[in-house]
């Protein structure tokens, strides 16, 4: 129903998720979640499709374009490859903990590999669709953004002095650099998303302003500016075919 009340527009996000607790929540084993995620997964295309389910019942009515529109999210290369081998996108992740704690890797550093895997293992024919998110705070102002940087992101300093990592007792910039944040005035978030490989292929961009969490209004003037300034200045353009739909 939501797919027909949107034209059609409707996207399909699956993941395992990175809390595990959640899975121990609900009695469910938390050591194969990737196996698990792709039982359900499978179920859930059957059902789309009007294949009979368990017990021999059938989704009705039944809605196979959706098939298509699936993305799975994955920390790590296997996921990736999962994701290709069904022709399905790949959603990639604002942020990831480092290996072993090697904090020096960039997030592109580790997401690379895994999209290596994902068009590697992409079906001939089929559309790569890659969606990278990140988290974006643009200001009209670099004093602005390193200030509520700071406020926003100083929370997150007991998470990371658990993890032992050195940005605990850092700086601004240590804070930023650990959450993999793209914060300042449009001219040095776009240096900042241009040095970002994952960027190079990507075939869409998520933004989110976590965990700076600014107040409202300013949420708004960095979506304003992402929208008008960032995203034109790295090469998106809008879709009117789409939009026009």
């Amino acid at each position: 129903m939501l797919d027909l009340l949107s034209g059609g527009r409707l996207e399909v996000g699956i993941g395992p998720g990175g809390n595990m607790a959640a899975f121990r929540a609900f009695g469910l084993d938390s050591e194969e979640p990737g196996r698990r995620t792709a039982d359900h997964l499978a179920l859930l295309r059957d059902a789309w499709a009007g294949r009979a389910l368990s017990g021999g019942d059938r989704l009705y009515p039944p809605h196979p374009g959706l098939d298509v529109r699936v993305w799975q999210a994955s920390f790590g290369v296997e996921g990736a490859r999962r994701a290709g081998l069904a022709g399905d996108g790949l959603l990639l992740s604002r942020t990831q903990p480092r290996p072993d704690g090697r904090w020096e890797m960039s997030l592109a550093d580790i997401q690379m590999p895994m999209l290596d895997a994902y068009f590697e293992a992409l079906p001939p024919g089929a559309v790569p669709r890659v969606l990278a998110s990140r988290s974006v705070f643009v200001a009209d102002t670099r004093a602005d953004a390193l200030r509520l940087a700071e406020l926003g992101l100083s929370r997150m300093r007991p998470r990371l002095a658990a993890q032992g990592h050195p940005a605990a007792a850092g700086s601004v910039h240590d804070l930023i650099a650990a959450y993999d944040v793209h914060a300042g005035t449009t001219e040095e978030v776009v240096a900042s998303l241009g040095a970002d490989a994952t960027m190079q292929r990507a075939t869409d961009l998520a933004v989110q302003v976590h965990s700076i969490d600014p107040p409202h209004p300013l949420i708004l003037r960095s979506i304003e500016l992402e929208a008008e300034r960032v995203a034109p200045a790295l090469g998106w353009r809008r879709n009117t075919e789409r939009n026009a739909a």
